[in-house]
């Protein structure tokens, strides 16, 4: 009985992203014309960064399992039991990245948060804005669904408590 919550749309400039495609080849061009032993190194990091850029993304999702809510990153699952959550929609806005990844389409880590009732988040978000708030015993996460109202009609209908 899981069922997959759609992550919200990247929400970037145009701008950013032919930015991290520049890098990326700037990073494959210097490989390819740099002597003997330093092709291999800066190859391996255009790679990298390509695989992080392309990958990251696609790994971030909601999942509402039996008895939680499951958010999935890059490098690893968080578990969220109905039982031990609230959740509410928030205007508030991530703010800077304290510890964590920032990319377009990959938020997640611990960011300062406002305007909300919540100064800190641990963010697994899509974009900046826009979110819902679920909070589990003094911690409160950021997550993006695509459709923020059935989500949080989703959660109440699994039990937990959901706020205005």
């Amino acid at each position: 009985m899981s069922e997959a919550v759609p992550v919200a749309r990247a929400e970037a400039p145009p701008l950013l992203w032919w930015l991290i495609l520049a890098v990326t080849l700037v990073v494959a061009g210097l490989a390819a014309r740099s002597p003997g032993g330093a092709v291999w190194p800066l190859g391996a990091l255009a790679v990298l960064l390509a695989a992080v850029f392309w990958l990251a993304p696609r790994r971030l999702s909601y999942s509402l399992e039996e008895y939680a809510l499951v958010v999935t990153r890059l490098t690893g699952r968080t578990v969220l039991p109905y039982t031990e959550i609230t959740a509410r929609r928030s205007a508030g806005r991530l703010g800077v990245r304290l510890f964590g990844t920032g990319m377009p389409g990959y938020l997640t880590g611990l960011f300062s948060f406002g305007p909300d009732t919540v100064s800190r988040v641990q963010a697994a978000a899509s974009r900046a804005r826009g979110g819902v708030i679920v909070e589990r015993g003094g911690t409160a996460f950021f997550l993006t669904p695509a459709d923020p109202e059935a989500f949080l009609h989703s959660l109440a209908a699994r039990g937990v408590r959901v706020g205005r």
